[in-house]
């Protein structure tokens, strides 16, 4: 960067322009709407490396950036540049009015998560305030986390097969003060089967397993999931920085995207307690009436798995169903 034009206007310019020309974005954005997004992630990259407030860039325009702030700024511009996510690059992702830390073995933060996250939420303060939830393949933690601190009353087990993510989702915890949360090495399926069996949840599980669940049935209230639901043939046609950053294991759902869907219709009711119950998954763009139909139609052996429920669809601001609930 020319060092004699670096005020905070000119190289909120240079990022933008930078960014540009190594065509970072997602290839499905307009013009317009690529623009948008490179000075949005000017903005954020020049936020992360001073340590300001947006009030504080925007009145800090004209002034000159202190040469270390520049080279930093070279770096991470370099980085994001080569295809790293943003929230890779910054380590940081928001959720929820929350910072998140994030990094390469857990999968970024989605806003359609914030509606899953708000539907769990409104739920449980209203009908089980102290509700045993589990949130299967729990990434970063942000349900999890998100989750008990909304509703402190609950005590959320955190589940994933990927430690990497795991450790992330602990890091988080501990930052943002989570008190009652357990963490799960496990396949969530599994773990949930053997909590239907009325077993002891840790028996046969990772060494990161809880001793058992709390109460007599042995059984949960709530389930939160963002499972994998990327068909395995559209993985390859996924943007760079997603294909090529973030974790495969949290991105492919199988030949059709619903193998992780049909698991969780396959426990049936029984994998709750008695009582009230609630089930909340996050969906892929244009799934959510297959996924409807795996709880609603699905059968085994003539067997109804879920007599007396109620299962609804909840769009997006776009208008598209993301979450079976």
């Amino acid at each position: 960067m020319d060092t004699f034009t670096t005020t905070v206007g000119s190289t909120m310019k240079w990022i933008v322009t930078e960014l540009a020309r190594a065509r970072v974005g997602s290839q499905w954005l307009t013009d317009t709407e690529r623009d948008h997004a490179l000075r949005g992630e000017a903005e954020a990259l020049l936020l992360w490396v001073t340590g300001w407030s947006s009030a504080r860039l925007v009145s800090s325009l004209g002034e000159e950036l202190a040469q270390p702030l520049v080279s930093q700024l070279e770096e991470v511009v370099a980085q994001r540049c080569q295809g790293m996510p943003l929230q890779y690059v910054t380590g940081q992702a928001a959720f929820y009015g929350r910072l998140f830390a994030v990094r390469p073995g857990c999968l970024i933060p989605r806003p359609e998560s914030e509606i899953l996250a708000d539907l769990a939420v409104d739920w449980i303060s209203r009908h089980r305030p102290r509700a045993i939830v589990a949130d299967v393949g729990t990434g970063s933690g942000i349900l999890a986390v998100t989750v008990q601190l909304e509703c402190p009353q609950t005590s959320v087990y955190a589940i994933d097969l990927s430690e990497d993510a795991l450790a992330i989702a602990r890091d988080n915890a501990e930052r943002l003060g989570t008190l009652n949360l357990h963490w799960v090495h496990d396949d969530g399926l599994r773990w949930l089967r053997a909590a239907q069996a009325g077993a002891d949840a840790g028996q046969g599980a990772g060494r990161d397993a809880t001793a058992g669940i709390t109460g007599t049935t042995g059984k949960i209230n709530v389930i939160v999931s963002n499972p994998p639901y990327i068909p395995s043939a559209d993985v390859e046609q996924l943007d760079e920085e997603v294909r090529l950053y973030e974790p495969i294991l949290a991105l492919d759902g199988g030949e059709d995207g619903l193998d992780l869907y049909r698991g969780f219709s396959q426990l049936g009711d029984t994998v709750f307690a008695h009582g009230p119950a609630a089930l909340f998954l996050e969906v892929g763009a244009g799934q959510a009436q297959d996924v409807l139909r795996l709880f609603t139609q699905g059968q085994i052996e003539t067997v109804n798995l879920w007599p007396r429920w109620h299962f609804a669809v909840q769009a997006d601001l776009r208008g598209l169903g993301r979450i079976v609930w």
